[in-house]
Formats: structure tokens, sequence, C-alpha cells
């Protein structure tokens, strides 16, 4: 049997035993988790009829959805399994806000692309009491794509071991770096941290204007710092695109009518629609260093090639 963590923390998997034993009867339910946790976009769901507390991760309500999965199969080894959560949304309102715009027109925008899946399988002594004895973690995974169909929407997920699957051409990322694939965000040298922007007026769903706001106020980064990096949209009062994303593929300075002197990015991305000026801001990353020849590289020069091993 797996592993049954109760809403305290604890390992309850010889309760959840002992209570089959006793009672050969419980309700079962999944909890569904889309997005991080600690998102406040995520979406917490249940097939329970009514809403359902599960406090590992939280005071987070899952709400009782129209909500059905694939099924899981146990396996021995680093296979990557597949599954489908299929779930019809209550709210069909658009918007041109990221926060309140309805799933479908997200999903129309891949908005939902790579975000993870948590499953839990609730073993439930009472309806709706998932904390008594718990619940055990069912399949997680990564969303691949998503079909949006009629009053549906249908979330294609791997599990997390399609990491071991990835192939990368040893041309991209220098051999001797094995640290510069999965660094986080990197900071312009010289900056304590990364910078954060504010959007200014005359910026479009593909070209972002901005003044940067930390670390340096009003700084204008040199032309084509950031190309290969990426920018994040983070929430805040108004925000209309908290959780949008693009590649960068060019920034630089800006001229005004005015004469004012603003950054100005252009992306891969095209955003759902233009950032609101002084409303939508957005952190940058530049692109990880990947030779032994650029500053702050994390490569290491004395390791020898794979293939001098062979």
């Amino acid at each position: 049997m797996r592993q049954v963590i109760g809403g305290n923390g604890q390992d309850n998997t010889a309760a959840v035993q002992a209570w089959l034993a006793a009672n050969k009867t419980l309700i079962l339910r999944d909890l569904i988790i889309l997005g991080e946790p600690e998102d406040p976009l995520s979406i917490w769901i249940t097939n329970h009829e009514a809403p359902v507390i599960y406090s590992p991760y939280g005071q987070r309500i899952f709400q009782p959805a129209v909500v059905t999965r694939g099924g899981v199969t146990a396996k021995v080894g680093l296979d990557v399994q597949k599954l489908t959560v299929s779930w019809t949304p209550f709210n069909t309102v658009g918007t041109v806000n990221t926060t309140t715009a309805n799933p479908a027109q997200l999903a129309r925008q891949h908005f939902y692309d790579n975000w993870p899946v948590r499953i839990f399988r609730a073993f439930m002594p009472t309806p709706g009491d998932a904390n008594t004895l718990g619940c055990a973690d069912w399949f997680g995974g990564r969303v691949d794509t998503v079909d949006v169909e009629r009053n549906k929407l249908t979330f294609n997920v791997s599990s997390f071991l399609n990491v071991v699957t990835q192939k990368l051409p040893s041309t991209v990322i220098e051999v001797t770096n094995t640290l510069a694939g999965t660094t986080a965000v990197t900071a312009p040298v010289g900056d304590p941290t990364i910078p954060i922007f504010s959007s200014v007026t005359g910026s479009t769903t593909t070209e972002v204007y901005a003044d940067c706001t930390s670390p340096t106020a009003g700084r204008i980064y040199s032309g084509n710092l950031f190309v290969g990096g990426y920018m994040v949209f983070v929430s805040g009062p108004g925000a209309t695109l908290a959780g949008a994303w693009s590649a960068i593929g060019g920034n630089g300075r800006y001229t005004d009518g005015d004469g004012t002197h603003h950054t100005n990015f252009v992306i891969y991305s095209p955003l759902p629609w233009p950032p609101t000026p002084g409303v939508d801001n957005f952190y940058v990353s530049m692109a990880p260093p990947i030779n032994l020849g650029d500053e702050d590289s994390y490569g290491f020069p004395y390791v020898p090639a794979p293939q001098s091993g062979v």
C-alpha cells in the first residue's frame, strides 16, 4: 500500500490499513492541484461532492468540480507515464486579465503548458474529511498540451520522470558545464538581484516598453543583453498578465515622443493582450552563462569531456 500522510503531516498508512480491516469500507476521492501550491493562480479541485480541506498544503480548499482522470499504473523502472485530466470549468466569462479570464481562454493562450499537476488519493472515514486518515501521492507530472473542447478541457500530462528522457546536444551546452542547463534566474553581472521592470505606454503583445524599477531605477541595460533570456509577469494590484511569460529576442533603448528614454523588449511569444502601463510589472533573466569564457560561468575547465572516458 502507498504511504498515506494525514492532515497533521504524520504517516497514517498503518491507521488506514487498520480502518479498512475493521470497517471494510472507505470513501475514496481525488484531490487535484494544477500549478504550484503556493501560486495564487493555481487550481485546486476535487471530484468530491463538497469542498475538501487537506492541511499539509495549507488551508487552501479543494473545490468540487466536474473532473475525471485517466488510470495510474504502478511500474518498476523509469518508464514515463502519461495521464489525462478532463475538467469542465464553471467560469466561462472572458476577460483581459489572467486572474479572472476563464480557463478555456487561458488554455488557448498556452498558459497552462508545463504547469505541474499533483493528484492525491484521499481516504475519507466520513464525507469531506481528508485530514483524519489523509491522502496518498497518486500521480505527479507536467502538462504537455491542453485540448480545448466544448465545455471541457483535457490536460495531457506526462509524469515528472520525463526529465530522464530529455536529450541535449553536446554543442548546445558545454560538456564540462553541468550546472548551466539547470540554473535558475540569472542576473546581469554586478546586479545584486534580478531586474524588475514596470510597463509603460506604447507596449504591444510582441514589443514591451518598460522602465527598470529595481535594483537601479531608470537603468537602461546595454543592447541585447537579455537575448536568450526570458521575462515573467508578476502578481500585483490590478495586474492583468500575472503568470504570462516569454523568451526575449532582443532589448535596447526606446525614446518616446517626449524624449524620455525607456527599455524595449522584443519577445518571441505574443502576450494575450498588451501590458497595462504602470500596473503590469515583470522580472527578466539573462540567458545562463554556458561557456568558460563567459563571466560568472559555471564551467569546470579541468573535468575531461565524456568522450575521453570511452
